[in-house]
């Protein structure tokens, strides 16, 4: 099982059990996993939260010959778990169909995609295996080797509907996201300013590669190490 499918199983059912070993080995999807059932905990709290019924006080008698009888209704104000619920369930469904979103530029996709992936925002020394790296990139889209840097992050994202690879090394001053997109072809160097990062989309080829990073990192040297280690297979 790879991160897709169990990130699918998961969304689907957030108490599903994985039987395959890949959750022991991946921090990526522990922490999607624990994102999901804190999300599912949360609804399920909404879905049992008890609402007092509708106490009718009790009347004077009064004179009823000449008033309708109408049926008692009992009324319970249920719309307070119904809001509730609802407000939950929008943000799951932001959460799983986040790809649908449109945006105007494929800056502003890459820098989207970055605040939703945060976990793969951590300093470490611990870089990944070959394997990894090479079940991320596969070698029909790139070549890339560890010249780049420390590599501590691998995961096959979504951008625009076509596959890229997403990886993390370590900078002088925090992790620097690298994202591979050999199918999103770009003219020439576009800047991108975030919150708190920087970065550039680079034409490489047909394709082009964005390298964000903090704002104290000095990416001119990560941009000419990056370029060196990536070659499109295509």
């Amino acid at each position: 099982m790879n991160c897709e499918q169990y990130k699918a199983a998961i969304a689907a059912d957030p108490s599903y059990d994985d039987d395959s070993g890949h959750l022991n080995e991946c921090a990526a999807c522990q922490s999607y996993r624990a994102e999901m059932q804190a999300l599912n905990e949360k609804i399920g709290r909404a879905l049992a939260l008890e609402v007092p019924s509708l106490e009718v006080p009790n009347l004077p008698d009064i004179d009823t010959s000449n008033v309708v009888s109408l049926p008692l209704r009992r009324v319970t104000p249920v719309w307070l778990a119904v809001a509730a619920t609802v407000a939950l369930a929008a943000v799951f469904g932001v959460r799983i169909l986040s790809t649908d979103i449109e945006y105007e530029s494929l800056s502003d996709q890459v820098l989207a995609h970055l605040d939703g992936e945060p976990m793969g925002l951590r300093v470490t020394d611990v870089a990944i295996t070959d394997e990894r790296l090479f079940s991320v990139v596969p070698a029909d889209v790139a070549h890339m080797d560890h010249g780049a840097g420390l590599i501590t992050y691998a995961q096959s994202c979504d951008i625009n509907g076509k596959p890229v690879p997403h990886l993390v090394i370590q900078g002088e001053h925090g992790p620097i996201t690298i994202l591979l997109m050999p199918h999103e072809y770009v003219a020439e160097a576009i800047e991108l300013n975030g919150k708190n990062v920087s970065g550039v989309i680079l034409p490489v080829g047909d394709g082009s590669i964005a390298i964000i990073g903090s704002r104290k990192e000095n990416l001119e040297r990560v941009r000419n190490s990056v370029l060196k280690s990536v070659m499109w297979s295509t």
